[in-house]
This record gives C-alpha cells, sequence and structure tokens, in this order.
C-alpha cells in the first residue's frame, strides 16, 4: 500500500506541476504507422505512441488508461531514429534503456521520490535520474542487448501538459534494444510497459536489395513490409524474406480485396469441401524471375519464415525475388493480411 500511496503522489505531482522541469515542448502526436524513406540508404525517423486514454463512459469525467508502446517491437535500419510521443491526457511515461538491474531499483516508486524538508516544508522530490533526460541534446542509444549504460528521456507527457511531449533516440548499431517506461514497469502481478528496437544492417546502394515480410512473434507482430517503400535501379534484383513467425505472400498484380481466402473445391458427406485459395497458397513466378507488370506472387509456398517452432514442426525458410527490368512504380501486397499489408518498389533507370 505504501508504493502505491507513494505511485500516486507521484502521479498527481506530475499532473499538477508537468514536472515542473525546463524540457521544451514537443510535437503533440505520433504517426500510429511507422514510415521509411524511399530508398533506405538514407537515415529516417520512426514513430512510437507512448500509452493512449479513452473516457469511460462518455460524460461520467472517468478515463482508462492504456499504458503500453505501439508498435511494441520495432525494426529499423542503423542510423535511424525513434520518437517516442505521449498520445495519453492521464499518463506521463519514460523510455528508459538500462541494465536490467538498474532498471528494476529505478521502477520503483520508494525510488523515484522521496518526501525531504526543504526550507522547513515537507516536500515530494523527484528522482532526477527517472524524471530527467540522462544527457542534453540528441540522445545516442549505442548498447545493444542488455544496455551497458543507462540512456533515458526522462518522463514525457501527458498530453497537453506544460512539459516534454515527445523524445527521439537515434541508433547507430545493429543490435536489440530492450526498454521500458520506468512509471508503468515492475508492479507484481501487472504487465510491464516495455519495447524492443531492432536495428538491422542498412542496405548498401547494390544491385541486391532485401525486404522483410513482417516482424515480430505469434503475438505482437507487425504486418509490413521493411521498408515499405524502396527505389532501385532497372535490372536490380529485390528479395523478400520473412522477418517474423506469420504466413505471408508477396503478390503484384493482384487485388486482396478480391481474393478470397477459402474456396469450395468440392462437395463432401457433410457439405462444402474448402481449400485455401490457390490464388493465395501457390506462387507465380514471371519468365527467369524478370518482372516487368502483370502478376507475379510467391504465394505462401514461396515465402516461408519463422513460423512457431513446436516440438516436432517442420517450417519453411523460403526467400521470394524478382529482377526489375522496366522502370515504373509498382504495387504489391500480402494476400493474407491485405490490403493494408503493401509496399511498392519503385524502378529508375
Amino acid at each position: 500500500m505504501r508504493k502505491l500511496a507513494v505511485r500516486g503522489a507521484v502521479v498527481a505531482l506530475l499532473l499538477v506541476t508537468g514536472l515542473v522541469v525546463g524540457i521544451t515542448r514537443g510535437p503533440a502526436a505520433a504517426q500510429t504507422q511507422p514510415q521509411a524513406a524511399a530508398a533506405p540508404t538514407a537515415p529516417t525517423t520512426w514513430h512510437v505512441i507512448a500509452g493512449y486514454s479513452q473516457l469511460l463512459p462518455t460524460g461520467n469525467g472517468n478515463s482508462e488508461a492504456v499504458n503500453q508502446f505501439y508498435p511494441r517491437n520495432l525494426t529499423i535500419y542503423a542510423g535511424d531514429s525513434v520518437t517516442w510521443t505521449v498520445n495519453a491526457q492521464n499518463e506521463a511515461h519514460t523510455v528508459t534503456f538500462a541494465p536490467d538491474a538498474v532498471l528494476r531499483k529505478l521502477e520503483d516508486p520508494q525510488t523515484q521520490a522521496s518526501l525531504q524538508t526543504i526550507a522547513g516544508k515537507q516536500q515530494m522530490v523527484l528522482n532526477p535520474t527517472v524524471f530527467f533526460p540522462s544527457a542534453p541534446g540528441t540522445l545516442i542509444e549505442r548498447d545493444s542487448g542488455s544496455s551497458k549504460t543507462l540512456l533515458n528521456c526522462g518522463a514525457i507527457g501527458p498530453a497537453g501538459a506544460p512539459s516534454a511531449q515527445s523524445c527521439t533516440v537515434t541508433f547507430p548499431n545493429v543490435g536489440i534494444y530492450d526498454y521500458e517506461c520506468l512509471l508503468h514497469s515492475g508492479i507484481p502481478g501487472n504487465p510491464d510497459m516495455d519495447g524492443t528496437i531492432t536495428v538491422l544492417p542498412r542496405p548498401a546502394a547494390t544491385h541486391d536489395w532485401t525486404v522483410k515480410a513482417g516482424t515480430g512473434n505469434s503475438t505482437d507482430a507487425n504486418d509490413g513490409f521493411w521498408p515499405p517503400h524502396l527505389t532501385i535501379h532497372a535490372g536490380d534484383k529485390v528479395t523478400w524474406q520473412s522477418g517474423g513467425v506469420l504466413f505471408h505472400t508477396v503478390s503484384f498484380g493482384i487485388d486482396p480485396a478480391e481474393v478470397p481466402p477459402f474456396v469450395q473445391v468440392g462437395t463432401g458427406p457433410k457439405g462444402p469441401v474448402m481449400a485455401f485459395n490457390p490464388q493465395i497458397v501457390f506462387p507465380q513466378i514471371p519468365k527467369n524471375g524478370v518482372y516487368n507488370g502483370g502478376v507475379a506472387s510467391s504465394g505462401l509456398l514461396g515465402l516461408g519464415g519463422n513460423y512457431v517452432n513446436l516440438p516436432g514442426q517442420t517450417y519453411l525458410k523460403a526467400t521470394f525475388s524478382l529482377t526489375f527490368d522496366t522502370p515504373g512504380t509498382y504495387t504489391y501486397y500480402c494476400l493474407v493480411h491485405g490490403p493494408l499489408m503493401k509496399g511498392t518498389i519503385t524502378v529508375v533507370k
């Protein structure tokens, strides 16, 4: 109860004072879908929402806070930056990278604030390590895996408060970076507010390009192509490979809205016999793998990945490649997750 009381006092102080810190206010909103540069060789900035809130029910003055990062798992390229923006009107958050032992200490409400007597009056004094940025200026995270050093955005939000609303971190090195919100983690019996940034090598300016089809795991997946928009030269080859555990296709010239997932292939004693739509399952590969427009598709059988590896289960590790000879912009979809999961290949001379 004492810990909860202290946490409640800290949150109340944040709401009333806006943290009383000298941090300039950042952008008020973040994009819900990460965006990639047209050419993946150029660094870009990705966007993550830190929590959100809603009224429950309308008009009664109560609100619900959903304390999680969206997307929780994000895949970017070396040299890219990530901007976290608070989208909740009733909660502040931190974005904190640190060794696990340091995180466990800093997420303890007893560590985050303490009662002190200043000028003869009791004050709830904030721990600057928790509530202030760990360094001035641009934050750069270089330690992958179990971070060796502390990197902290400090408290950002709530939305509309006279305090910092966002924080940007640059990731120059390949690796996996785990982080969490110190204000909403470590409470026994409750899920943590945490996330992961996976940094891939930046594609070199060569004639062979690689695009990830989906990232994440079976319970927290990004159904998208990374990068979603790629600019190449005529004669270049693009290879798609699975970056996650779910089924995907790479399909040009096929409208996913017109392709039902199942079709009737016969009639059995218990009624219709249904099967996966062959247009989704089977590859349609142009001659010599050269694409100049029209239909081309990996199908489910032409693009395998790291599917949930249960005991005794066999899974595919197939890739799908096309060479592009004709300038133009070509849109493609995943027939499993379309029309929202789509990408474009722009071919220039």
